[in-house]
């Protein structure tokens, strides 16, 4: 087993990241409407305006939460492929553990629910579409693949050689 890398930890990180936004875009895709009802008609509090959406008060309440969830699903997925790739290539776990904790830390300070990467490619996703649904879907999908992509190379042989092993051998 080779020792902890900060280069493959970074990289590993990054592509985390772009994975989980791009899981939340696409369940985002699925409840656009939704969504976008929530988002633009809050204020409105007469019942005819909510059932459409929310038949029940039970699931206006637990809307948010379920679709949150999935921020959840993709961190534990994406942290399956580091630990499968990590372990596949004998690297270290300190790689995929030191990767968990910084992805549960943001996690917990809600930076993928405030959407920080998500409005950083706003123009991106609105040159294609102007309905929602459709931005989440194109952001999601471009996201999710680019995320694995990067989670893909993070393993590439040149990132962990370093100069030093290399002139040894």
């Amino acid at each position: 087993m080779k020792k902890l890398n900060i280069r493959i930890v970074l990289i590993q990180l990054i592509g985390m990241i772009f994975f989980v936004n791009g899981i939340m875009q696409l369940r985002f895709y699925t409840v656009a409407d939704e969504i976008f009802f929530a988002k633009n008609h809050f204020h409105y509090q007469k019942l005819e305006h909510w059932t459409r959406f929310f038949p029940t008060k039970e699931e206006s309440f637990n809307f948010w939460p379920n679709v949150y969830i999935w921020i959840f699903y993709g961190l534990s997925f994406g942290i399956l492929i580091i630990s499968y790739l990590n372990w596949k290539n004998k690297l270290s776990a300190l790689n995929t553990i030191l990767v968990a904790i910084v992805m549960y830390v943001l996690l917990r300070l809600k930076f993928f629910r405030r959407e920080v990467i998500s409005h950083f490619f706003n123009p991106f996703r609105t040159l294609f579409s102007n309905d929602f649904a459709i931005q989440c879907l194109i952001e999601g999908a471009a996201f999710t693949l680019i995320g694995v992509l990067i989670l893909y190379i993070s393993i590439s042989p040149s990132l962990f050689n370093s100069e030093e092993t290399l002139i040894q051998n």
